[in-house]
């Protein structure tokens, strides 16, 4: 069951880098269309410098989902592939600097934290109780 909120994507390389980002859920596959408003941000915790940068107002490209991808902030911020490789650079729509440690990373870790309005919470309560064990599809 996919329910409307925020999610918090958080993000592990093998260099020892955590970033990530606040999204718009639920997340849906569309190729071509980005997702999200002004509510997000992407952070970063590499030793000695944590980042956090909200939207600029350069451009709407918050998130954009695919069943092989992520991307958030345009092609040029965070990028995870299905093979648990990524990319992260400059991003005109956060105005962060490359979030990982290097511009090119593997994927250790990946949390997905999601959130949910204090007003749905009876209603999500009861359809996950009728929801299978597992991952949503």
């Amino acid at each position: 069951m996919l329910w409307p909120g925020l999610s918090l994507l958080v993000v592990g390389d093998r260099k020892g880098a955590v970033f990530g980002g606040l999204v718009e859920a639920p997340l849906r596959p569309t190729n071509k269309k980005y997702q999200g408003t002004n509510d997000t941000f992407v952070f970063s915790n590499t030793p000695d410098h944590p980042v956090i940068s909200r939207p600029t107002g350069a451009n709407r490209y918050f998130t954009l989902c695919a069943t092989d991808f992520l991307a958030i902030g345009g092609w040029s911020f965070c990028t995870l592939f299905e093979q648990l490789s990524g990319s992260s650079s400059v991003s005109e729509t956060y105005g962060n600097p490359c979030l990982a440690n290097s511009e090119d990373f593997d994927v250790k870790e990946v949390e997905l934290w999601g959130f949910v309005y204090a007003t749905k919470y009876e209603e999500v309560l009861a359809q996950s109780r009728m929801e299978s064990p597992g991952i949503c599809r």
